[in-house]
């Protein structure tokens, strides 16, 4: 992988942005124009793997498709360089991590514009059939100005996209805190699911905590499945009944009781005297066996549900995934 200072073809690299399992990125400037643009650089050696590569090959497609601001744009594609990388518009914004690191809980104001900016981009992908799949702070830049960006789609899903071999449980794409119910279990996901994480989003911008965390990940998404979270109202009674009931909505555990799409969420946030109030009291059952609340805060019966759902996990993925 190169380096800060390293020229690669006309681009500089000025500063790592990230890293992760299959890729680095990297702030760089294009020594033609003189802008600043982002490159992302995959590991080869991971590109040898079919659902790695297809990854890659649907990043590219994504991001040729999705033509809007606030969503960055695919400038070039080097295929066959060593490293392949491409090179991506380059977004201004402060991370939504670093915000809510700053200051956790939001005012309800201001976290309704950002929900609301950033569905309303999220609604334009699934108008294009895009459904982003890892939406979560990190994955958010909010300007000054309130604007808000999106980037990584990295998982990101077009529909109709081709299935590739599913190889083993880190084959599971999300992140723990913000995965729809149907992410866990195995499913590939779709607009339902970007649904989900934006209540999850939501939810965390005002009670300054996701609903669902632990320090072990398979516990964070065995209560995604099973537990239920602290009601919004309970957390704060500043925030607005039709608010809490549409963040209720949003995380359903059945994707058909959910918003459709993000549309409807925009929708929704737009006319809240057509939200259903009644939803926050309706019961939403667990999807597996459940555990009492009290018990699953026992380290011995975590261990004990980490131990047999990794179990079950693999071996349901094994016999039945095929991505």
């Amino acid at each position: 992988m190169p380096n800060p200072g390293d020229q690669v073809d006309h681009y500089v690299i000025t500063r790592p942005l990230g890293r992760g399992g299959e890729a680095a990125v990297f702030q760089g400037q294009d020594l033609r124009t003189g802008r600043p643009v982002v490159l992302k650089f995959f590991d080869p050696t991971q590109l040898g793997e079919i659902a790695a590569y297809e990854r890659f090959r649907r990043e590219v497609t994504i991001g040729r498709l999705l033509r809007r601001p606030g969503i960055p744009a695919v400038l070039d594609v080097h295929e066959d360089a060593k490293p392949p990388y491409l090179v991506l518009e380059y977004m201004e914004g402060q991370s939504l991590r670093t915000i809510l690191q700053e200051s956790p809980r939001l005012p309800v104001p201001r976290a309704l514009q950002i929900i609301t900016n950033l569905a309303e981009l999220i609604a334009y992908c699934h108008q294009q059939h895009v459904y982003h799949r890892d939406l979560k702070p990190e994955n958010v830049l909010v300007d000054t100005d309130g604007s808000v960006r999106i980037i990584d789609f990295g998982i990101a899903l077009l529909d109709g996209a081709p299935r590739v071999t599913w190889r083993g449980f880190s084959g599971l794409v999300g992140t723990p805190e913000y995965m729809a119910p149907e992410q866990i279990r195995g499913e590939r996901g779709g607009p339902q699911t970007d649904v989900y994480a934006l209540g999850v989003i939501l939810y965390e911008l005002l009670a300054g905590h996701p609903p669902y965390h632990s320090p072990n990940p398979l516990s964070t998404m065995y209560q995604h499945l099973n537990m239920t979270a602290e009601p919004l109202r309970k957390l704060r009674n500043d925030v607005p009944d039709h608010v809490a009931a549409l963040v209720a909505k949003a995380m359903r555990r059945r994707k058909e009781e959910r918003f459709a799409d993000a549309g409807e969420f925009v929708a929704a946030l737009a006319h809240p005297d057509q939200v259903d109030l009644s939803i926050v009291d309706r019961p939403d059952p667990p999807l597996s066996s459940p555990v009492s609340e009290s018990l699953i805060k026992n380290p011995l019966v975590v261990l004990g549900l980490v131990a047999a759902g990794t179990a079950i996990a693999i071996l349901l993925a094994e016999a039945l995934l095929r991505r």
